[in-house]
């Protein structure tokens, strides 16, 4: 077979490469004086927190700043090693062809539960003596 669709296992080997090496990257970062240093995957959860001594007792305001500094430049360089490893794949023109598609697919539009003001709500179930019809006596 030849086409598209005979390198579509190719293409996924690729595909489970790139999401291996990518699962396994981690930025780090410090701040206030290197009194926290922040480590994160590339989809920005913490993978490790360390805080010092003087980190503590700068108070929790430092503190706080300190870790949402950390924790967003280590981010931003995880992000940037993740999209590295991304690019091979994502400028395969199979996968810019299956993206173009994609984007060219209207959006499902937005669902709204609308409610009527000044209605009860209507109890439609009927009473089972307290107990449930799904239950045998």
């Amino acid at each position: 077979m030849t086409g598209p669709a005979s390198s579509f296992p190719e293409l996924t080997v690729l595909a489970r490469q790139v999401d291996i090496e990518v699962g396994k990257v981690r930025a780090r970062a410090d701040a206030g004086g290197g009194a926290v240093s922040v480590e994160v995957d590339a989809f920005g959860a913490i993978t490790d927190l360390q805080l010092t001594e003087s980190g503590l007792r700068a108070g929790a305001a430092a503190l706080s700043a300190a870790i949402t500094a950390s924790h967003r430049t280590a981010c931003a360089a995880a992000a940037a090693a993740a999209q590295e490893l991304r690019a091979p794949l994502l400028r395969d023109s199979r996968v810019a062809g299956a993206m173009e598609a994609f984007n060219q697919v209207p959006a499902v539009p937005e669902t709204h539960l609308l409610r009527r003001a000044g209605r009860a709500p209507v109890d439609d179930d009927p009473p089972f003596g307290g107990g449930s019809f799904m239950r045998r006596a």
